[in-house]
């Protein structure tokens, strides 16, 4: 029952009770899974078969095939009407397309950063350990011991002093 081109529907998570398709099915009990975003909002993720729950229906998709191919086999398989889904629009299926790009890009730079960031902690210590020849010249302060002294002229608290309690006899109220 779980194969490519399965329509399931999301049974765990944000994104529960939202339609998504089986594009690969991976080791451990896993699914490659997709929206496509454009139509359902559930991105392509990695999901547990326990998570997913088939439907009846299903596309002629390749495995891993990109969202593009997945919406034209919604339309030829017409499973926007049988499912009652929404078919997105192209204003939509564009500003999905565009979130992927920036995602991607985003991906790419970040991967390209620690890279830049294992070459910057070799020139730090030498900068660390050269000290301005005027800290060099003058000796280091000592601070004079306070400590000692302020537990010397710690006060002991007072003793407490006895208070009357009065107490107010209550008055009748008056009607």
């Amino acid at each position: 029952m779980i194969e490519t081109g399965r329509v399931c529907v999301k049974t765990v998570g944000r994104e529960a009770g939202k339609f998504c398709v089986i594009l690969d099915v991976l080791k451990d009990g896993f699914v490659l899974v997709t929206g496509p975003k454009a139509a359902t909002t559930v991105k392509r993720r990695k999901c547990s078969i326990h998570h997913v729950e088939p439907t009846p229906v299903t596309v002629k998709i390749k495995k891993n095939a990109s969202d593009d191919d997945v919406l034209a086999a919604y339309k030829q398989a017409g499973v926007f009407k049988k499912l009652g889904i929404k078919e997105p629009t192209a204003k939509e299926i564009e500003k999905a397309r565009d979130a992927e790009r920036k995602r991607l890009a985003k991906a790419k730079t970040e991967k390209a950063k620690p890279e830049a960031k294992k070459k910057e902690p070799e020139a730090e210590p030498k900068k660390a350990e050269e000290k301005p020849e005027a800290e060099k010249a003058a000796p280091a302060k000592k601070e004079p011991a306070k400590k000692k002294q302020e537990a010397k002229t710690v006060k002991k608290p007072a003793a407490k002093k006895a208070v009357k309690k009065t107490t107010k006899k209550a008055e009748p109220k008056k009607k």
